[in-house]
């Protein structure tokens, strides 16, 4: 067999255009002689990225939740642990990559004198992008970015001893005679302090802090302090205010997850399942039996319907020697549904949705071909 040249890196060869009899032909079909000079390349399709952010609500119960109320009067209040998921955001970004089933071979003329030059420029993913001096590179597709960001909630300490010392006064009588003496003795006892005891220490505490900072703000102090340092010690009061209300109160505490999916339209399965989403255990497979749908969906708005009878006319006129292939891209609706309901819709130009047709085999120059839909830009026809 003749040598191939399949290019995966970016190429040039050096001349100006392509004014030379070439012909191309889709892989796979029988039009590529089993000896043959020439190479490979792809066009585009577009690959749409879809990132959904969750948020993970932890709350957890403080140690005096039950004597919030009794105590503060604080009636809302975290009573049980607990973790739930919450759909953040969705977002969509597209990029493009080669298509597999869009791939093509340029055969070179067999009889070296009809040979000339040829200056293709392809990504090094080996999609074209030019020919000639217009040549462009790909940009670099997006890379995959998941953040599985991760949280602990603790509730805050504070020095309390929880052992406490008792004075009992201990009276001892002694008989003697017809004398009755008595003997005063004190003696300590430790005991350990109960819950209630010390979520009343806390809520006292909270108290007196209550009635400093209003103290502070109203000007009771005999201190004059300045401005700046007023606000300092008004905000580490009601820093620690909140510190210790939090025993009372409990902890809620969010994180962010995020979590990426890709998806490349098709137009014979335009629905796909991402994934499902529980409140009460977040993302889960798409094949699990729990959990609302998470789904995609790509409807062609079918502005090049008028274009592909024409393009298959064209086909069937020149069977024997097609130019360069290239693509005329379609646009779509894309929406994003959870459970049923659309949540996120947009539009994407989809490069797959397009028709694909050819330039002539000769007299072609400067192809100008855009490096993301697989369309001409520009070129010279002679």
């Amino acid at each position: 067999m003749g040598k191939r040249i399949f290019l995966a890196v970016f190429c040039l060869f050096s001349i100006y255009g392509i004014d030379a009899q070439i012909n191309v032909s889709k892989v796979g079909s029988s039009l590529i002689p089993a000896s043959s000079d020439g190479l490979f390349y792809a066009l585009p399709q577009t690959v749409v990225q879809v990132d959904i952010i969750v948020n993970k609500v932890q709350k957890v119960k403080g140690p005096f939740a039950e004597y919030a109320d009794q105590m503060l009067g604080l009636s809302q209040v975290i009573s049980v642990n607990s973790t739930e998921y919450e759909l953040k955001d969705l977002r969509l970004t597209s990029y493009n990559e080669p298509d597999p089933s869009a791939y093509y071979f340029i055969q070179m003329p067999e009889k070296q004198k009809d040979r000339k030059a040829i200056e293709l420029f392809l990504s090094d993913d080996g999609v074209i992008t030019g020919a000639g001096s217009f040549g462009n590179l790909l940009k670099d597709k997006k890379q995959q970015s998941i953040d599985l960001s991760t949280s602990r909630v603790d509730i805050p300490e504070f020095t309390n001893p929880s052992v406490f010392e008792r004075l009992d006064t201990v009276i001892k009588r002694i008989s003697l005679d017809s004398t009755i003496i008595e003997q005063k003795f004190f003696r300590k006892t430790s005991a350990v302090k109960s819950v209630e005891q010390k979520a009343r220490e806390a809520s006292e505490f909270i108290l007196k802090l209550d009635e400093s900072m209003y103290n502070l703000i109203n000007g009771y102090q005999e201190v004059n302090y300045e401005k700046g340092t007023m606000e300092f010690m008004y905000n580490q009061m009601n820093s620690m205010k909140q510190d210790y209300l939090e025993l009372f109160k409990g902890v809620t505490s969010i994180s962010s997850e995020t979590y990426t999916f890709y998806y490349v339209a098709d137009k014979n399965n335009p629905t796909e399942t991402l994934c499902r989403f529980s409140i009460g255990k977040g993302i889960l497979p798409k094949v699990s039996p729990s959990g609302d749908q998470i789904q995609i969906q790509a409807t062609s708005m079918n502005k090049t319907n008028a274009l592909k009878p024409e393009t298959e006319k064209l086909n069937l006129s020149q069977r024997d020697s097609h130019g360069l292939y290239y693509r005329i891209p379609d646009q779509a609706n894309v929406a994003v549904k959870v459970g049923g309901l659309v949540k996120l819709e947009t539009q994407f130009v989809i490069n797959q949705f397009g028709v694909i047709t050819f330039l002539p085999a000769s007299s072609v120059r400067n192809i100008g071909i855009d490096n993301n839909t697989g369309t001409i830009r520009s070129v010279v026809l002679e």
